[in-house]
């Protein structure tokens, strides 16, 4: 490896350990398998978060060189989806939850169920409530309107029936 992926490397090894003795990421989900979850983070930093609650969960049972190259072509995935299809911002708070089993072997961590959760702001929420008000207050002007056409509309064939 070149210094800089040894050091990245290195710091994540150290970060995964501290996180392994402070805040659990994981939970077992049978031999093998355990489900992955980043946690409230910002968009742009899921793939270090990603590694780092990897490298804790199956520190002892996978080979760390395994982790690092699986959950790396997993964030590659993550970036398209999360980039190009979900069109998110940097600074947009997600939560990342993936089930991923260790198989023996084929000596490979697959992933399934990748779910990401998008939390909004409460500014933006509001907005967004703003955004429907507006919507319903014109769908019952519109409303309003068909009732007075079908009112218009009886009248004529009350008077043309008489």
């Amino acid at each position: 490896m070149v210094p800089k992926e040894q050091e990245d490397y290195n710091r994540d090894l150290e970060r995964a350990e501290e996180y392994d003795q402070t805040t659990a990421r994981a939970s077992v989900l049978g031999k093998n398998k355990i489900e992955l979850s980043t946690g409230l983070i910002i968009a742009a930093r899921y793939a270090d978060k990603l590694r780092r609650v990897a490298l804790v969960a199956f520190s002892k049972i996978a080979p760390k060189d395994v982790i690092i190259r699986d959950v790396s072509e997993l964030n590659k995935q993550l970036y398209d989806k999360i980039v190009n299809e979900m069109k998110l911002d940097k600074l947009d708070v997600i939560r990342i939850m993936v089930d991923a089993e260790y198989d023996e072997n084929e000596n490979k961590l697959k992933f399934e169920n990748l779910r990401i959760i998008r939390y909004y702001t409460e500014d933006e929420c509001n907005k967004k409530f703003e955004e429907i008000q507006q919507q319903l207050l014109q769908l019952q002007k519109q409303l309003e309107d068909y009732k007075n056409k079908i009112k218009q509309v009886e009248s004529l064939l009350s008077s043309i029936t008489s």
